[in-house]
């Protein structure tokens, strides 16, 4: 899977888990624009791991594919995939889904994506 792929299919599964989730904005706050979120969505897409997506093609050559992520969600298989590489099982809480992503971010190239997490779990170490 590509690494910009991956980083999306991450903040998209760190933002489901938030109290109260905003996929969209998650989607647009990682840094990816143009070409690369384009890729990025479409790989997963592709693969089944979100849906909600709307592309656009454009009549002409020279006009480019769009894809729209304002409905973007993350599909059941998307967050299988994720819970399996982070090695969470279906028991996990919201807290420890997201201290596993956090840790997954440490990486370098990760900041926007662990930044999404960090933010979704102070949520619930705040009071209500």
């Amino acid at each position: 899977m590509d690494v910009n792929a991956e980083k999306l299919l991450y903040t998209l599964y760190a933002e489901k888990s938030a109290k109260k989730p905003q996929m969209n904005a998650a989607a647009q706050s990682i840094g990816l624009a143009g070409e690369a979120l384009g890729r990025a969505v479409n790989s997963l897409y592709a693969a089944g791991l979100v849906s909600g997506v709307t592309v656009k093609f454009g009549e002409e050559d020279d006009n480019p594919v769009a894809f729209s992520t304002d409905n973007i969600i993350l599909t059941r298989r998307g967050a299988g995939h994720v819970e399996k590489a982070l090695n969470l099982d279906e028991d996990s809480s919201a807290i420890q889904r997201l201290k596993a992503v956090v840790a997954k971010a440490a990486a370098p190239g990760w900041e926007g994506v662990r930044a999404i997490a960090e933010k979704a779990l102070q949520e619930y170490y705040q009071p209500s």
